[in-house]
């Protein structure tokens, strides 16, 4: 993998993962439970974001086969974050 999609990579992850940690925090401190689902959402997001090529040379997984498990992954946490907003 190059070195600037790599580094690409990380940046979204790492901001991903702190919005989900905000959003954890904002549930802790005022019990608001549309918090809690904004923050799961935004871990399934990350990860379905920034899974990719890596995991098809490393574990040797399909392309077609990573593509269901990406949207997959980015619809359940888009489902979170609207049931945050609506539920």
């Amino acid at each position: 993998m190059r070195l600037e999609l790599l580094a690409g990579k990380l940046l979204v992850m790492a901001l991903g993962l702190l919005i989900a940690y905000q959003g954890f925090r904002g549930y802790r401190r005022n019990q608001s439970e549309p918090m809690f689902f904004v923050a799961v959402g935004f871990v399934f997001l990350t990860l379905g974001g920034t899974m990719g090529c890596t995991l098809i040379h490393t574990l040797g997984i399909s392309a077609f086969v990573l593509g269901i498990a990406q949207t997959m992954l980015v619809a359940v946490g888009m489902g979170f974050v609207l049931y945050s907003l609506y539920g």
